[in-house]
């Protein structure tokens, strides 16, 4: 998986040489989404894990699957996944419940949905 992420000339060096690679070389690499300063990472993957609970958990693990399925997938064949979960997730009630708070234009409230 590395070379997809960082290619395969930073691959070849992360591997060959094993140099550490900094937060900011990590964070511009792609290896990770987000630098924090030192000792805010439980607060900050607090507030990651609490905005993940706001959401569809059906709708999370549809768009996953998807993201992890690419890779293996043509386009024609990704565009009817996404089609599937589109229709699966919308038939869900966390799919049901979004839709009519978007009309509604209000917050979704998915709770255990």
């Amino acid at each position: 998986m590395l070379p997809r992420l960082v290619g395969m000339a930073r691959a070849l060096e992360i591997t060959a040489f094993d140099r550490p690679i900094s937060a900011e070389q990590a964070l511009n690499w792609g290896l990770v989404t987000n630098v924090v300063e030192d000792g805010q990472a439980r607060e900050e993957a607090m507030k990651m894990a609490e905005k993940l609970a706001e959401g569809s958990l059906q709708s999370f693990a549809a768009s996953k699957q998807l993201l992890t399925d690419s890779f293996s997938n043509s386009f024609e064949t990704h565009l009817e996944l996404e089609r599937a979960a589109l229709r699966s997730c919308a038939a869900h009630p966390a799919g049901k419940e979004g839709l009519t708070a978007f009309l509604e234009k209000r917050k979704p409230v998915f709770g255990r949905l």
